[in-house]
């Protein structure tokens, strides 16, 4: 053997007997003048160290889940809860699907109008296309909520009811200016309507569609301006306006094959109960009144809500 590796032996021998025969406190010694600063702890003798295991967690798994499209105006966007938008009725809607994203896209102030031509009803097709397109099985909008009209009329109602120029059902029925205000705010709904129907049918042919009739704000309040919002939502026999806009909805809704949820009778002679402060949205009940007639709607629909 070569005379290095032989004194090489030796040493590794010598310090392995000195490592045996030492006590703990000279191990704890020893240990100590590895590292500047460390705190070694002394083992037993015949004892290994061994350093912990490193665990890193797993992600918790991310799996799709189907969107809960919502489209109209301030009543979608929870106008009138004191919570809103978590207490008006989408919000009520979208906690009765759990496990279900929502889109809300819900504008404060929309008419038929400015739903179709001024952005929603894009934004809602966009995602609409994305999620049918992105390779993700079951993330698809797999219900699609629609409400809208209400500012149709209400335009109406702040530009010419409330000022004086058509105070009374009779009054306005007897004005030009308030009939032909009144026909083309309908005439113009009605098309504006079937065409949001239309388009979304075509972008997303398999999922169920929940359009609802508006209810009159003004139901077992003031018995004129009652009279006005019965005539403008539901028409009036022996008048230029058989068919109200509530009339329209029914219609265009049939034609397109989309569930019909009734909001007009709920409200009726409920104004003081449903409506808030500004008389004319809901306050928390008239949301969950709403809501839970879409909730029942979906049940017959197969949808898996939950109360």
């Amino acid at each position: 053997m070569p005379r290095l590796i032989v004194i090489l032996t030796a040493a590794t021998t010598a310090l392995l007997l000195i490592a045996c025969n030492s006590g703990n406190d000279d191990l704890a010694g020893v240990s100590g003048d590895l590292s500047a600063g460390s705190t070694a702890t002394a083992l037993p003798t015949g004892s290994v160290a061994t350093a912990a295991p490193t665990v890193t967690p797993k992600p918790e798994p991310t799996w799709p889940r189907p969107l809960y499209l919502a489209l109209g105006d301030s009543l979608s966007a929870g106008t009138g809860a004191s919570d809103e938008p978590s207490r008006g009725w989408v919000g009520l809607v979208s906690a009765a699907l759990p496990g279900w994203d929502l889109l809300n896209l819900g504008v404060s102030g929309d008419d038929s109008r400015e739903l179709l031509f001024g952005g929603p009803l894009d934004e809602g097709l966009r995602h609409i296309a994305l999620r049918a397109t992105d390779a993700e099985p079951g993330n698809e909008i797999s219900v699609i909520t629609l409400e809208i009209g209400g500012n149709d009329l209400l335009d109406i109602y702040f530009d010419l009811v409330l000022p004086g120029d058509c105070p009374s059902v009779i009054e306005a029925l007897q004005r030009e200016t308030c009939v032909t205000a009144l026909e083309s705010a309908l005439a113009a709904y009605r098309s504006n309507l079937a065409e949001t129907l239309n388009r979304l049918i075509e972008a997303a042919p398999e999922t169920p569609i929940f359009l609802m009739t508006l209810y009159n704000p003004f139901s077992g309040g003031a018995s004129v301006i009652d009279e006005i919002g019965v005539l403008t939502l539901e028409g009036q026999e022996g008048t230029p306006f058989r068919e109200g806009l509530n009339d329209i909805v029914r219609e265009v809704g049939a034609e397109a094959g989309v569930i019909l949820v009734e909001w007009y009778e709920l409200f009726l002679g409920k104004q003081s109960e449903y409506i808030a402060f500004d008389l004319i949205h809901p306050n928390n009940t008239g949301h969950a009144v709403m809501a839970e007639a879409v909730i029942e709607a979906m049940a017959l629909a197969d949808l898996p809500v939950v109360d």
